[in-house]
């Protein structure tokens, strides 16, 4: 009897562990499917979302009978045509002027103004659309990331959306804003044209780092202590295949004891600056206060950003102004970001300086800050053209701001104006913006090197 039950034991637990591993071989095989599921799920979640670029436009195409903004000036010219090929701009003239080749296709654009491509020169691409004073959650952190690694499909659409064909980042992390950059010039990616100037320069007190937490050792930030660093990193950044097009520099006090953080060190900030010259790199400027300008202005940087209220809100001091509008300094005051965070009349007061600095022969370039809190991609564009206009530009001079004194910013030829030879980025708005510049809010047809990428029309 106590053999038979040694084998009735035997067998209960041979049993049992038959069953046991038949369950853990079945939970095994279902955790096996679901990872796979769940892999090809994101595999096509991230290919069907990429916003891919479409195809290149090829031949001929015609938009007849619209107002054509011509040339750099922006000179409004009724009843004309714009003829493309091979996304290229081949012809721009009255239409009884144009001869438009067989077989081209003929877009009738009558009533319409047909604007170039906008520009803004201050945007921030990695950084998530945020109203002012909202932070980010754990439940938006997924989307945040998935976002990134797609290179902000949202953001591309909504830049192209407004029409803005170009931006100019100024402080993204290193490797994915060239990873970014390069997907866009290889046509893999739909967006606008994108030049970057990769991570800021500053320091361990400075701005980003000291203001918003940016981590020190981030790829979005660079920290040289002296001179000989300063010219190191530059060179870093360059040099190679991946060289950025530009250097952003951050000269910033802060607005008092209170609030002080460190600028750069003026031999460092002269030694940035000599070294991205030796490659012909442009370095432009974050300032605040009155000292932080004089400092940028004697170590020889190319452009400023921003107009702050701690720096010339009484007045410009008049030896900073002469040197500016000698130098044909350009000025983005991205008044967009400053009018979401600061009372109205001192708001005013800002553009009230900036048109100081206008009638003294400044000159204006456009860019918003997009990417700061309550500063929309795209949409942040239409507004700081409003407020340039209430800082005492004409719509013609604000819309040249956003265009070709942008592209001449950019050292480019390519953008900018529509005119021989230069690409078809354009825009194509109800009503006249030259007229009234809240008119270019009524976009209609977007065209990208002359493939559509917005259309209105056919909705």
């Amino acid at each position: 009897m106590l053999v038979m039950g040694n084998k009735l034991n035997d067998k209960l637990i041979n049993g049992g562990v038959t069953r046991f591993l038949r369950r853990l071989r079945r939970i095994l095989l279902y955790t096996f499917v679901f990872i796979i599921l769940l892999f090809v799920a994101v595999v096509v979640y991230y290919h069907g979302t990429l916003y891919k670029a479409g195809e290149a436009q090829k031949g001929y195409l015609a938009l007849t009978g619209a107002t054509v903004l011509v040339g750099e000036d922006l000179a409004p010219s009724p009843n004309s045509t714009v003829l493309i090929q091979d996304g290229t701009i081949v012809g721009v003239g009255n239409d009884s002027d144009i001869d438009i080749p067989s077989g081209a296709t003929i877009l009738d654009l009558k009533g319409y103004t047909l604007v170039p491509g906008l520009i803004d020169l201050h945007v921030h691409l990695g950084s998530p659309e945020l109203e002012v004073g909202q932070q980010p959650s754990l439940l938006t952190m997924p989307k945040m990331i998935a976002d990134w690694v797609r290179f902000i499909p949202g953001t591309r659409r909504a830049f192209l959306n407004h029409g803005v064909t170009t931006v100019r980042s100024l402080g993204d992390e290193y490797k994915w804003i060239m990873d970014f950059r390069q997907q866009l010039r290889d046509g893999v990616l739909e967006g606008p044209r994108l030049f970057a100037a990769g991570p800021i320069f500053t320091t361990k007190g400075g701005h980003p780092v000291a203001t918003f937490g940016t981590d020190p050792m981030s790829d979005s930030v660079r920290l040289p202590a002296t001179p000989d660093e300063a010219r190191d990193l530059v060179n870093e950044l360059v040099s190679g295949d991946s060289s950025v097009d530009l250097i952003k520099v951050v000269q910033e006090r802060g607005s008092s004891e209170r609030s002080s953080l460190e600028p750069i060190a003026l031999d460092v900030l002269e030694a940035i600056v000599t070294e991205a010259h030796k490659y012909d790199i442009p370095v432009i400027a974050h300032w605040g206060t009155q000292q932080d300008i004089k400092d940028v202005l004697v170590a020889g940087v190319d452009g400023l950003e921003h107009l702050e209220s701690r720096g010339v809100l009484e007045g410009w001091p008049m030896e900073t102004l002469d040197v500016l509008v000698e130098r044909r300094m350009p000025l983005s005051p991205t008044l967009m970001v400053t009018n979401v965070v600061i009372e109205s009349d001192v708001h005013k007061q800002l553009r009230e300086r900036l048109e100081d600095f206008h009638d003294a022969g400044g000159r204006i370039v456009l860019g918003t800050d997009a990417g700061m809190p309550g500063v929309p991609f795209g949409a942040s564009v239409h507004r700081e053209l409003e407020l340039l206009v209430e800082s005492g530009l004409t719509p013609q001079e604000a819309l040249k701001a956003a265009t070709s004194e942008a592209a001449k910013e950019l050292r480019t030829g390519q953008i900018g104006a529509i005119e021989l030879g230069r690409a078809a980025d354009l825009v194509v708005v109800h009503k006249n913006p030259i007229q009234d510049i809240q008119a270019i809010r009524n976009v209609a047809m977007v065209f990208r090197e002359g493939r559509v990428v917005v259309d209105h029309l056919s909705d």
